[in-house]
């Protein structure tokens, strides 16, 4: 791909002109390591349009020099970063990747291509304050505070029995009915060998339930060979043979399913009071009791969604929302690899409130939060891997003025 396409679908971002079809192709060069140098590359070209703020770094803190090299503390850079003039053109370097507090219209582009650079590096934010107007770009600095969740579940049996999956050896973990679970060497769980036949109209059904706390993620293989990836403080409870006129699964909380397809056999999501049916797909569906309504986010083939005369048929890239309350439903378009990004190991934000961005916290990272006094309306727009500490999230926050106590694990946002 020519340099002068990518430097001008970059121009046409900063100056917010890009049409959604070209910002899903920008957004594709950015997440291709083919492409980093060119767009590291074009990106320098656009600061020095601006002003040659390039000029500014030492050879040690320039752009292509500074990832993964050792960091300074984390509060030495937050003090650094607000020592900075707000009303000056340049950036601060940090030694793992630009660290920029800017105010103002023009200014303003700036910070939006040092994220776009620190983005080819593999973490990147812009943050956005609602009420000041100030704008944020950053990597953050990395310091062991809390750590991440990881791979953890607890598996029931249709005995009541409880095998934590985290501490479970690999192969096979026991018989249920017709149908073995099995834990492979990924770590995965699977079922295998109940198929469809054998059980139906005669054997009663079995059923069992995988659990994730807070703080821990998993993914499992139904016994059709549908995938399913469970996210934190979530549950999943299914047959362990499909012998029924549809596939019913239970969800709390929230999970990704790729659907292995059956025209015969229908496939059945029962999340809170809504339904999702399908015969083959890939979609996600979120039921916290603390987010609100209901959320299904459809990435290939259809789905319906809702309940009772309250359902609409889903088209890839299309979000229905059922609002259990006044049992309604409704759709939009969204960013599906936002939505999915949990799944991919990382955290995709979107103009995302602070207080959602929390909630996401405290369940990943198996947190309480509280909150002193009114809490920030601010936007945050970035991505960071969901292996960061707790820290490094906090830490792009405070720059623009949140604060924040940790004591033990309970995180207090400060007025």
């Amino acid at each position: 791909m020519q340099s002068q396409h990518i430097l001008y679908l970059l121009e046409q971002h900063l100056a917010g002109q890009l049409t959604e079809t070209q910002q899903n192709e920008l957004d594709q060069i950015l997440q291709d390591s083919e492409y980093e140098d060119v767009v590291k590359g074009c990106l320098l070209q656009l600061l020095g349009k601006e002003g040659n703020v390039a000029e500014g770094f030492t050879d040690r803190a320039r752009p292509e020099n500074v990832v993964g090299e050792a960091q300074p503390a984390g509060g030495d850079i937050l003090r650094r970063v607000l020592s900075v003039d707000k009303t000056a053109d340049q950036p601060v370097a940090s030694e793992r990747g630009l660290l920029s507090f800017w105010r103002g219209p023009v200014v303003r582009r700036f910070a939006v291509a040092a994220a776009l650079l620190a983005a080819v590096a593999g973490a990147w934010f812009f943050v956005h304050s609602s009420k000041t107007g100030e704008s944020v770009a950053a990597v953050a600095p990395k310091a062991a505070v809390i750590k991440p969740g990881s791979n953890r579940a607890v598996l029931t049996l249709a005995n009541g029995q409880q095998i934590v999956l985290d501490d479970a050896h690999n192969g096979v973990l026991g018989q249920q009915g017709k149908t073995r679970v099995i834990k492979l060497d990924s770590g995965r769980l699977a079922y295998a060998d109940g198929g469809n036949t054998g059980e139906r109209g005669g054997a009663a059904i079995l059923f069992n339930t995988i659990a994730t706390p807070r703080g821990g993620q998993y993914q499992i293989t139904l016994p059709d060979r549908t995938k399913v990836w469970l996210n934190a403080e979530s549950s999943l409870r299914f047959p362990t043979a499909f012998t029924e006129k549809r596939r019913t699964v239970e969800l709390t909380g929230e999970a990704y399913f790729e659907v292995a397809p059956n025209k015969d056999q229908p496939f059945l999501v029962k999340a809170g009071t809504t339904e999702t049916r399908v015969l083959g797909t890939q979609f996600n569906v979120m039921a916290y009791g603390d987010e609100g309504p209901v959320k299904t986010t459809l990435l290939e083939g259809s789905v319906q969604m809702g309940l009772g005369e309250a359902n609409t048929l889903l088209t890839p890239g299309q979000q229905g929302q059922y609002d259990a309350e006044k049992g309604r439903m409704a759709t939009r378009m969204v960013n599906t690899r936002q939505v999915t990004a949990w799944k991919d190991g990382y955290y995709f934000f979107d103009r995302t409130p602070v207080q959602s961005i929390m909630r996401q916290i405290s369940r990943w990272y198996d947190v309480q939060v509280v909150y002193q006094g009114q809490a920030p309306h601010d936007e945050i727009v970035g991505r960071i891997p969901r292996t960061a500490d707790v820290s490094e999230v906090l830490h792009i926050m405070e720059l623009i003025g949140i604060r924040f106590r940790i004591e033990g694990r309970t995180i207090t946002v400060l007025s």
